[in-house]
């Protein structure tokens, strides 16, 4: 019990803590340190404008919490409601663009970790 606990505490820090920076964010999509970019989504897939900054925190923050479980080289999407990482679909691929299949592109055949620890 006592470690089914801590993993929820620790999924819900790392969104808690996105969502004081951005309160209205749903996904964070996270690319490769030399494009420098990092993108947050609403959950009606539009993106939000917030300061470069907050994004770079928000980024850092992601890659801190899942270090060598996830292939930095590539982006990556990360779910706040679910605490759950996935790679990034490719730009022919449904989901690049959120809202082009309604579900944030997120896919368990992509998943790659949970802030839990788990996979």
């Amino acid at each position: 019990m006592i470690s089914n606990a801590s993993s929820a505490s620790r999924r819900m820090n790392i969104s808690d803590a996105i969502r004081e920076m951005a309160p209205t964010a749903v996904l964070v999509r996270v690319y490769p340190k030399r494009q420098g970019v990092t993108l947050l989504f609403e959950s009606d897939f539009y993106q939000m404008l917030i300061d470069h900054q907050v994004e770079g925190r928000v980024a850092c923050l992601i890659r801190q919490e899942f270090g060598a479980a996830a292939d930095w080289r590539r982006a990556h999407d990360f779910y706040l409601p679910s605490g759950a990482l996935y790679l990034t679909p490719e730009p022919y691929q449904n989901g690049y663009v959120p809202e082009d299949d309604r579900s944030f592109g997120i896919a368990l055949a992509r998943r790659i970790a949970i802030s839990d620890g788990t996979e």
